[in-house]
Formats: C-alpha cells, sequence, structure tokens
C-alpha cells in the first residue's frame, strides 16, 4: 500500500482510543469474515447491468438525506445531541448497534448498480427475498452480520436466519422513518417481502411519500466514491464514520480552504445531526483508515482544542483511500496505529 510508505504525522492514540483499537481488530480478525465480505460484494454486483452508473459515477445521493436546509431547533452549544426524530434521515436511522443505515445505503447501490439514472426503484422485478437460501441470493445475503452460527437452549440458530432477522429489523426502522412501504401489516406473514424504497430524503423534505428514482448528477445530489461501495467499505465503517463521510462529500453550509471542506460546529450539529463526539472519534479514525484529508486548527498534543477551534477542522473526501480493499486496509492502519 501507498501508506506504508508515507509517514504518519498524525497524534498518536490515547490510551482509551488504543483499546477501542484493539477491540475493533479483533472483530475484523474473526475467522470466516473476509471470505463472508467477499461473497457480498460478488452477490451484489450481480446485479449489475451495463445502464447502472455506479461504478463511474459512485453512489449519488440527494442532500436532504445527509443535510437539513433549515437548521433543528435548540440548543447548537455541542452540550447535547438534537432528538433523533429532528435529524436528516441519514443520521436518524444510524447506530452504533445496528445495521439500518448499512442496509438503505445497500439498497440504493443496488438500484444504482442495475438501473439508468431517472428510472423508478421498481425493486419487486428483481423478486430478492428476504431470507434466500444456498441457491437464491436473499437480502440477508447482502448485509454484513459475523457469519456464526449458534446453539442457545438446544434452539439452533444459523447465521443466515440471524441476518435475516437483522434484515427485518432494520426495515422496520426504515418503514417508521418513511424510506420504505412494507406490503404487510405488523404481525402478518411475509410482511417485509416485496418492500419498495421511498424517495432516500423522506416525505418531510420531498412533500409526499413516493417510489424511489435514480438520481442524476445535478447540484442537488452528491457522491461516495464507488469504492465505497466496490471495495467493501460500507460493510466495516461504523455508522458515525459513514455519516462523517456523506457530510464531507455533501459539503452543503461549509466554506473550502484549500480544498477541504471547513464545517461551523452548528452547521454540522444543527444541519447534519452529528454531535461533537462522534465526529471527533470518526474525523481520527477516518484520517487513520485513508478515507480523510484533516487539518487539524489549534489542538494541544494530546488532541484537546484550543478555543473551541475544533469547529473549524478542515476535512475532505480522500478519493484514492476508496481503491483499497475495505477489511486488509483497516486491518494494517489499526494495527499501524498500536505499533506506534
Amino acid at each position: 500500500m501507498l501508506q506504508d510508505l508515507i509517514a504518519d504525522w498524525t497524534r498518536q492514540p490515547t490510551a482509551k482510543e488504543r483499546e477501542q483499537l484493539q477491540r475493533r481488530l479483533a472483530r475484523l480478525q474473526v475467522s470466516g469474515l473476509e471470505a463472508h465480505l467477499n461473497a457480498l460484494d460478488t452477490k451484489l454486483l450481480s446485479y449489475e447491468r451495463s445502464v447502472g452508473k455506479l461504478r463511474t459515477e459512485g453512489l449519488r445521493l440527494r442532500r436532504p438525506f445527509v443535510h437539513l436546509s433549515d437548521p433543528i431547533d435548540g440548543d447548537s452549544s455541542d452540550r447535547k445531541a438534537p432528538p433523533r426524530e429532528l435529524r436528516p434521515p441519514a443520521t436518524r436511522i444510524s447506530s452504533s448497534l445496528g445495521s439500518t443505515l448499512r442496509l438503505e445505503l445497500t439498497v440504493l447501490a443496488l438500484l444504482q448498480l442495475h438501473r439508468k439514472p431517472k428510472a423508478r426503484a421498481h425493486l419487486a422485478d428483481l423478486e430478492i427475498p428476504i431470507a434466500g437460501d444456498s441457491q437464491h441470493t436473499g437480502w440477508a445475503d447482502l448485509v454484513a452480520a459475523l457469519p456464526t452460527d449458534n446453539n442457545v437452549g438446544g434452539i439452533y440458530h444459523n447465521a443466515r436466519d440471524k441476518r435475516a432477522r437483522t434484515v427485518r429489523k432494520a426495515l422496520e426502522r426504515l418503514a417508521t422513518v418513511g424510506l420504505v412501504d412494507l406490503p404487510g401489516k405488523p404481525g402478518a406473514r411475509n410482511r417485509f417481502e416485496g418492500f419498495v424504497p421511498l424517495y432516500e430524503a423522506g416525505a418531510e423534505a420531498h412533500g409526499e411519500r413516493e417510489e424511489y428514482a435514480i438520481p442524476e448528477t445535478s447540484a442537488a445530489v452528491f457522491a461516495l466514491p464507488p469504492g465505497f461501495i466496490l471495495n467493501g467499505w460500507l460493510h466495516v465503517l461504523e455508522d458515525s464514520e459513514i455519516a462523517v463521510l456523506l457530510m464531507a462529500a455533501c459539503g452543503a453550509g461549509s466554506w473550502i480552504e484549500e480544498g477541504l471542506h471547513a464545517f461551523p460546529g452548528k452547521v454540522r450539529l444543527r444541519h447534519y445531526g452529528i454531535h461533537r463526539d462522534p465526529y471527533s472519534a470518526a474525523r481520527k479514525t477516518l484520517d487513520w483508515f485513508g478515507l480523510l484529508d484533516v487539518r487539524e486548527i489549534g489542538r494541544h498534543s494530546d488532541g484537546r482544542a484550543e478555543d473551541d477551534e475544533r469547529y473549524v477542522h478542515r476535512i475532505g473526501v480522500r478519493q484514492a483511500g476508496f481503491e483499497e480493499r475495505a477489511l486488509p486496509a483497516m486491518r494494517t492502519a489499526i494495527q499501524r496505529q498500536l505499533d506506534r
């Protein structure tokens, strides 16, 4: 990797960060994980057609998915995160434990691989079941989860069943915030089969519930690099890291200095719904992973900010970082920081 030849001038991990990196590396080294992620990519790419533009244009998203044109009412001092129900869809559905944000982006990526710009989703035409089986790809085959079977009190749960439950739970959350429409009522058999993806900005921004259509390139659309999907970064990044990447790629509300975006704290908090603490942690790890260019302003050696200048760090998506395969690149980057 090119990064191996470049000196790391970022500050070293704190003791707390080192512990977090060690736990994360252990999760990334679980037996079978690499084969599982490779299989996800292969199955997702099986839906690619020549009319799809994701490979050349990246994952295109409408700005209101991540950025509110009107600020969230309330405290903008970063003492607390804004209420989840008031945030834009991307941070409203993000979670440190769930897979909702990753499922939403997977659905949009699959459609952008398969259909041309302006086309309606018509996802039912692809006949993708929730669970699938050894012969048929299901949504459970397209969402990353530790590939383990287990026996709980004599009841056997295989990895596919566990991933299918994860998908159903994520779809329930997406339906709650108006990002998918579920054909079945709560408790109905197979209520998740045939779900319809809706406009990713949500009905509040769009004015009505409407089936998702592939966005064209325009001023109201931004893109994550193709490798975010094609090289598996979606599967291994945490939701808070994805949220910061989305903000850096969107750029709305920032000013540009030397090619990087400066986001005032009130913009990050009240328009993107990103609190200071997850932002600070994600900014650092994304820099280590080679996915984000960061120029810190007014920092002490231990990472504390001087005079609240944390509000104007300069950040920008580092396109070249996404050309690396995610899992080995992340393992290498974490080990490098632990060895410092």
